[in-house]
């Protein structure tokens, strides 16, 4: 189905090639932790989720973002003042989720050593530009991959964006990603194909039902779309 049919593969970043959600995770238990004199876990991991969506239309995507997303709501739970050491508190752990443990995906690290002498490999990935290309470098991977994109959403215009830069037209795209939202929906809906590779960690932003396309595979571990691609 997809051998011999493409020239170029994109790869989603993060929970595609390397851990991300897991640690996004652990900055909330912190939050929690941080704000227990003033509401009960459930309420604040709400209030946390509604202002990361108010502020990714006006900030993009990425730490900083999740920064202003706990001040808002810390802010709000402290009555419109925010003790000093919540505020260090947040800083620190937004500070430690930017510089966290790096660690690839399993798996990713022979995949792309497989598919690079046969394949244009390109990350297709989304949020501040700093930050990404931060983990970019940092992960040892940019030596299989022809370039990074940075997009500013993943949505069908921005795909269309990207076939264009990139000379292909959009039923050229093959994407591979963890995220259906993101990484699959709207490259499917451009007439494109995608690889979905499932993560057991899920924003929730990112969550929606899977389409319904022939245009679509899922596997179980990015080492799988080997046998399909070579």
């Amino acid at each position: 189905m997809l051998k011999n049919r493409f020239e170029t593969i994109f790869f989603d970043a993060d929970d595609t090639l390397w851990e991300n959600e897991m640690f996004f995770r652990q900055a909330e238990e912190k939050f929690a932790e941080l704000l227990a004199d003033y509401t009960d876990r459930e309420g604040l991991q709400q209030l946390l989720w509604q202002k990361q969506e108010d502020n990714i239309p006006l900030f993009g995507y990425g730490s900083k973002t999740y920064m202003i997303g706990m001040t808002d709501a810390a802010l709000e739970l402290c009555g419109g003042k925010l003790p000093e050491h919540i505020y260090y508190g947040v800083k620190k752990i937004i500070t430690d989720l930017a510089f966290h443990e790096f660690k690839l995906i399993d798996g990713v690290q022979e995949t792309l050593e497989a598919l690079s002498g046969h394949y244009r490999l390109v990350v297709a990935t989304k949020g501040d530009v700093t930050e990404q290309m931060f983990k970019y470098r940092r992960s040892g991977l940019d030596r299989y991959f022809h370039h990074c994109e940075v997009m500013e959403n993943k949505d069908e215009k921005n795909y269309l964006e990207l076939a264009a830069k990139n000379d292909l037209q959009p039923e050229q795209l093959l994407m591979v990603g963890n995220s259906v939202k993101s990484d699959i929906a709207p490259v499917i809906n451009v007439g494109g194909w995608a690889i979905n590779t499932p993560h057991d960690v899920v924003w929730v932003h990112e969550m929606m039902d899977m389409p319904e396309s022939d245009r679509i595979l899922i596997v179980q571990n990015v080492k799988e779309i080997v046998r399909f691609l070579l």
